[in-house]
Formats: structure tokens, sequence, C-alpha cells
């Protein structure tokens, strides 16, 4: 099993992340660490701990629309085993997190936790943490948060890897079931999202996951329904930006290109 981490400027949280990874109680035969265009100390903490084999990749630029699409992608490229974690640098698992989601993969092409935002972290965090309970509201089918997921390589190969999409694991999930694969929310296994909310990364979130919701071909009517279930009306507001632009947006393939990876000795 490979453990895929993607990193920009997370040096508040990429130490904690890792050292939850370490701790597993089934250890990664490889740990992939892509290091976006990072400007702080992200990579020095993460080379001082990575253990021996781990992948480095520093990204000096991107050439995807999306960059953290196109980072799950480079990290794909390097992965060994039958399945793939993907673990953001914000959040800390489990120690029994790669144990408990590789025995659900039997039958199952995706698995992800339950991500909460880890009350710890503020005020503002507690009311989000405290909201996020409406999940279970969700209207129209529940999807998973991301960023703490087990996927089979298998699977992820024959759907073509991930794709230059602002939400690539609602993405993958869609094109999963597509292919007639089945995907799920382990919703005993939570993972905490340690970032420290603000009003504004709100509103930014939200936004953006309404403009995910058009770019993937949600219905505006479940998009309303969401918006108005969960109280987020600037995912309302996302989606119809996105709609506008859609209107004056031009496609385009994108090449790859080849970021310094290095080898943890």
């Amino acid at each position: 099993m490979t453990v895929l981490i993607c990193a920009h400027n997370e040096e508040s949280y990429i130490q904690k992340s890792l050292e939850g990874i370490l701790l597993q109680s089934i250890p990664p035969a490889r740990i992939i660490l892509v290091a976006d265009r990072c400007t702080d100390r992200t990579v020095q903490i993460s080379r001082a701990l990575l253990p021996k084999g781990s992948i480095l990749v520093e990204k000096g630029r991107s050439l995807w629309k999306n960059s953290y699409a196109e980072n799950l992608e480079i990290g794909r490229r390097d992965a060994i085993g039958e399945l793939l974690a993907i673990i953001d640098a914000d959040i800390l698992v489990p120690s029994f997190f790669l144990e408990r989601l590789s025995t659900f993969c039997d039958g199952w092409a995706s698995v992800s936790a339950l991500v909460r935002t880890d009350p710890r972290q503020g005020w503002l965090n507690r009311i989000v943490s405290f909201w996020e309970r409406s999940y279970a509201l969700a209207p129209m089918r529940r999807e998973a948060r991301g960023g703490a997921r087990i996927v089979s390589l298998k699977a992820l190969g024959e759907i073509g890897g991930f794709q230059d999409v602002m939400a690539p694991d609602t993405d993958l999930d869609i094109r999963l079931r597509q292919h007639g694969l089945r995907v799920r929310i382990d919703m005993a296994l939570v993972a905490l999202h340690l970032r420290r909310m603000s009003l504004a990364r709100s509103v930014s979130y939200q936004i953006r996951a309404g403009r995910a919701r058009r770019e993937l071909g949600v219905s505006i009517l479940r998009t309303f329904a969401h918006s108005i279930v969960r109280l987020r009306p600037f995912v309302l507001y996302g989606y119809v930006e996105e709609s506008l632009r859609d209107r004056a947006r031009g496609g385009g393939a994108h090449e790859g290109h080849n970021p310094e990876e290095t080898l943890i000795p």
C-alpha cells in the first residue's frame, strides 16, 4: 500500500499529519509527498520525518488548471501495491486508519473516512464542527468530503486516473460508479481536519464547492436543496457563478511535466 500526501505551504500541520501516518498499526510500503510550490518549511519538516524509501516530489510549477488534481496524478505514477491511501497534509488520521479501511476494500473500489473539523483550533472550528452534524441530512445522497480515503489502484487505472477538475475526490467517486464499481463512506471512522478556520476561508470553501458541483454536472435542484438544508448559501452562489463562467470558458488538453523527485535515503 502507498500513502500519498499533497501539500502546499502546510508547515503548521504537516508534522502532525505525518506523525499520524507514521504511527499506523499497518505501516505503508511507500509514502509519497508532493510539495506543490511550497515557500515555507513544509519540505524541510517533511524531509526530516519521512522514513527511508519515501519519495518527496518538489513541484515548481503547475500545468493543470487544478493543481491539487495534478498533484494526485503525479503521486499515482510512483504508487506501489494494490491500494492508494490519500491523506491531505492538514488531516490527522487515527492509528488504525490504514488497517481498518484496507479490510473494507474487498469489493469496494474506494472507501473514505468521515472527515471532521478539529474543534480544538478555535471558536469558529467548534461552530463548524457542530454544524457538520448536518451532513447526515444531506439531500439526494451524501458524498465523501475527501482528504482521507483508500482507493484501489487497479480501479483507478481502469478509469484513467485523476482528471483536471476542481473536486477530484467527488469526480473520482462519480466515475467509479459510472464504471459499475462501488464506493462507500465509513461513518464510524473519523479523521480530523486540523486547519484553523476563518470566516473568509469558510465562504471561499463554499463558493469553490458550488463551482465544483457545476463543473461535475450536479443538478441545480440538488445544489439548491443542499444549500438550504445545510445552511450553505455560498454553495449556490458558486454554482451560479460557474454557470456564467461556462459561457466564456474555452477547453484544452494539458500536457504532463517532470517535477523534481527525491528518494529519501
